[in-house]
């Protein structure tokens, strides 16, 4: 078959979905060897994997948001019926509103504008609200990558069952336990002015997050005599300007990390890291967490929405806004070597189940199941 693969959102800093489709990307031509793959993409982006068939999109002086829905509704559909495009698969919901001879599959993440209004504007929740239905209207079949999330796409849209499947994410390989020598450790705390002994949260520094969960237990655990920092590594979203100031009067036991240069400084942080914390209040998977465990990192998080598909065994959770359990369950992995010990190994190995293979192998399905 061909498939056309919506991959605009690799322009836009690597989080969320468009780490979804870089991470694709990598493996998908590696694991399918039977369809052909056209990826649309803008033209200053590489495209030097030969197994692909890259088309690009050019650049356009139109602010973004108006050239993106003039592109996907006014010039995609003719690229997909000239490349004789059978499946056209978007892994961020949005299709064009024409319907040709080929089929639309869309990715649905999560239902964040449904369960956690109050973290968007009025006016995101109303854009959402008319083009997500219209989307799915015009799919053929939904991907999600969490029963949790697939739960909620059906109760919040009110779509057949059978409409939607979900395959799990995995983490990319360049994930993993390294040995650092005692040189370059120093030289790398020394470079983010990082103390050796901290608890890493990774993600968008924004409420849906739990930041004030955060100095919560941060307070908590000065309060006890624990003497331990907290590093929070990501960008400024939605509400951070009303928490930072908080974060400021914690300046000694809070410090915040917006310029990481790369995955692979990523990886040592992880690696360094003594605690992972990540008391979410929703997540329709969950990446940091997946990364954190691959890396050896005990795991204390939120146990909802997607969060015990994605820890199971191998991490601590309580509930959001259970500080006290927060605190104390730091407290138990900082003084208790064995049980440090466990959860590490228990990280590891459940991270282990989550695969690439097992999730291109079921979208390779979804896809085959419409031919």
């Amino acid at each position: 078959m061909n498939i056309g693969v919506d991959a605009r959102l690799l322009s836009t800093p690597l989080r969320g979905t468009a780490r979804y489709i870089d991470n694709l990307l990598k493996y998908l031509s590696k694991i399918d060897k039977d369809n052909k793959y056209f990826i649309f993409q803008y033209e200053d982006l590489p495209s030097d994997n030969v197994l692909y068939n890259y088309v690009p999109i050019k650049k356009s002086k139109l602010p973004r948001q108006v050239y993106e829905h003039y592109w996907l509704n006014f010039r995609l559909p003719g690229l997909i019926s000239e490349l004789n495009i059978e499946i056209f698969f978007s892994p961020y919901i949005f299709v064009p509103f024409r319907r040709g001879n080929w089929k639309n599959v869309i990715a649905i993440h999560d239902v964040l504008t449904k369960v956690c209004k109050e973290y968007y504007t009025f006016h995101y929740r109303k854009y959402i609200d008319i083009l997500v239905p219209l989307s799915i209207k015009r799919s053929d079949r939904i991907i999600t990558i969490s029963n949790s999330a697939m739960l909620d796409i059906i109760k919040y849209y009110k779509i057949p069952a059978n409409k939607i499947s979900y395959v799990h994410h995995w983490a990319d390989d360049i994930f993993r336990t390294i040995t650092i020598s005692e040189k370059d450790k120093l030289e790398f705390l020394n470079k983010y002015k990082i103390p050796e002994k901290y608890i890493l949260f990774v993600s968008v520094l924004e409420e849906r997050k739990n930041l004030w969960g955060i100095l919560k237990v941060s307070d908590i655990l000065e309060s006890k005599g624990i003497d331990i920092k907290f590093v929070l590594v990501g960008k400024e979203g939605f509400g951070y300007i009303k928490i930072k100031p908080e974060i400021e009067k914690r300046k000694k036991r809070i410090i915040v990390l917006q310029n990481v240069e790369s995955d692979s400084d990523l990886v040592i942080l992880y690696n360094l890291a003594k605690i992972f914390f990540f008391p979410t209040f929703y997540e329709g998977f969950g990446f940091p967490p997946l990364e954190a465990m691959k890396c050896g990192v005990p795991v204390i998080t939120s146990n909802n929405s997607s969060l015990p598909e994605v820890i199971g065994e191998g991490g601590v959770m309580g509930n959001a806004d259970d500080y006290e359990f927060f605190a104390n369950s730091i407290i138990k992995l900082l003084n208790n070597q064995t049980y440090y010990n466990e959860m590490k190994e228990k990280a590891i190995h459940h991270a282990k189940k989550f695969t690439p293979e097992d999730h291109i192998n079921g979208l390779i399905n979804i896809f085959s199941s419409m031919s």
